[in-house]
């Protein structure tokens, strides 16, 4: 199975992380006739300094003389047509140990097309131009969220007024942390009213999380209204908490209140809570978590 552009997963909430697979690792080429640019030598030089890269899992070739570049391991390169020199395309070096942060330098790779860093211990976020790059679909990246965004969490909740068991409410975390909480009825009897809450947890992978976290950047919701409401009975409160950067912002809506932009992003949490999560546990409470008694929100 190949991987799917993940603004596409976003817009239509109809493919799961779970259904995508890693690829396997680059390897360097064998030709040692040329080696890639002196700019590109000096960010993998970069990487591996910042990096702590002797104590690499595996470091082979890395620093060896000027033309060795695409032999140093989880490179993968292509010759330039027509430059005389060859470009790296690909870094994998995934469970690798690396660890530090990525050095601004590595933006220098302009013809990067698979960056791999997921399972290390990286810090900081990845240079602006990667992930320019990644958001415009030109890179692909597997990497944890925090390399990618600076939220942290989102937490959706939505409330239909007119019925008993009519509320759900999404958790998601860059820590890759998920939960989805269900009010549902017992229907024991017509007029049973009792409710319990279903509790599904499971894991987000940090691209998927991250693209969701750009489109609520790239949709201005920190800049938005708290409150949006129309006066309409027996509608729907929709409720939207983002934390970015240790900072919490709430966006409440009623009746379908607020802008088109708002909407694009509780129908995308919408299509990510059903589709792109890997849930692998369930239990039952006798009632929900509130999305209006957890952590107050600074305000904006």
């Amino acid at each position: 199975m190949s991987r799917v552009p993940l603004a596409a997963m976003l817009i239509a909430g109809l493919m799961t992380y779970g259904g995508w697979i890693r690829q396997p690792a680059f390897i360097g080429t064998a030709s040692t006739a040329k080696g890639v640019s002196a700019e590109e030598r000096r960010a993998l030089v970069a990487l591996f300094d910042a990096t702590d890269g002797n104590h690499w899992k595996n470091h082979d070739g890395w620093l060896g003389p000027v033309g060795s570049e695409c032999t140093w391991h989880g490179i993968w390169c292509e010759s330039r047509v027509p430059e005389p020199t060859m470009a790296v395309l690909g870094l994998e070096l995934s469970e690798n140990n690396l660890d530090g942060q990525i050095p601004e330098a590595l933006g220098d790779l302009i013809h990067l097309q698979s960056l791999s860093l997921v399972g290390n211990h990286l810090s900081g976020r990845l240079p602006d131009p990667l992930i320019q790059q990644w958001l415009a679909g030109s890179l692909e990246v597997a990497a944890e969220a925090p390399l990618l965004t600076d939220v942290s969490e989102i937490d959706y909740e939505y409330i239909a007024s007119a019925l008993l068991c009519g509320r759900r409410r999404a958790v998601l975390r860059s820590d890759g942390g998920a939960a989805l909480y269900t009010t549902r009825c017992h229907n024991a009897s017509p007029k049973d009213r009792r409710t319990f809450c279903e509790v599904k947890t499971g894991r987000v992978y940090g691209e998927p999380f991250a693209m969701l976290a750009w489109l609520l950047e790239k949709n201005g919701f920190f800049a938005m209204q708290s409150h949006y409401e129309r006066s309409i009975s027996d509608s729907a409160f929709v409720s939207t908490r983002a934390t970015r950067g240790g900072k919490s912002y709430d966006v409440v809506v009623y009746a379908g209140g607020g802008p088109s932009e708002l909407w694009a992003i509780q129908m995308a949490i919408e299509g990510f809570s059903n589709s792109a999560i890997e849930w692998d546990a369930t239990k039952i409470l006798p009632a929900c978590p509130l999305w209006e008694k957890s952590q107050p929100p600074a305000s904006h």
